[in-house]
């Protein structure tokens, strides 16, 4: 895979990572609250989201390859060493976070709180710096964008127009003439 479809594919990563703070954040919310069954909501939202979990752990893992392959050349050894904690931390956190989400009942959610909103923190800023990062290395271009989503779903960006878009007639309506009960003057 080439240099910028990887760094497109990073950039997808981050995005369903972000909607997973967000989620994660939202489940935190209702199970903080004071009513039972918002707790139990809010509990069995966040036990839902283990393959997002997953998916956060396997981000840390297989980014290790990646910034070696794709933009580990643009890097410097600092910012190639804050990633690599970063990833520690955020792994830390995912595991500190699955362990308090196992022992929290619908009576005692108060406990995974704190670890949840310290994952979704340190997500969010590891990712906003990633996205930097990545600017750096390799800006997005709308257009390059749109031609991407285009190639993906099989459209054609350039070229001839459709048979349907040539040359549309113009239809002149005729003008309106009120239709009335009072007598006409000829008649």
């Amino acid at each position: 895979m080439p240099a910028p479809r990887r760094i497109q594919s990073l950039r997808r990563e981050h995005e369903k990572m972000l909607h997973l703070a967000g989620t994660i954040e939202k489940m935190l919310e209702l199970a903080s609250k004071n009513i039972f069954a918002e707790h139990l909501k809010g509990l069995q939202g966040l036990r839902a989201l283990e393959s997002g979990l997953a998916n956060i752990e396997r981000h840390c893992h297989a980014e290790a390859l990646t910034l070696e392959s794709t933009y580990g050349h643009s890097l410097h050894e600092g910012e190639r060493a804050r990633i690599d904690a970063e990833h520690q931390r955020i792994i830390l956190a995912v595991t500190n976070f699955r362990e308090e989400l196992k022992c929290a009942t619908p009576d005692r959610t108060m406990a995974m709180i704190l670890p949840g909103m310290d994952l979704v923190n340190q997500l969010r800023a590891h990712i906003a710096y990633e996205r930097e990062m990545l600017g750096r290395i390799g800006p997005s271009s709308n257009a390059q964008r749109a031609i991407e989503m285009n190639r993906q779903r099989g459209k054609r960006t350039l070229g001839r127009k459709s048979k349907h878009m040539h040359k549309r007639k113009i239809r002149v309506k005729k003008a309106y003439t009120p239709y009335t009960l009072e007598p006409h003057p000829e008649l």
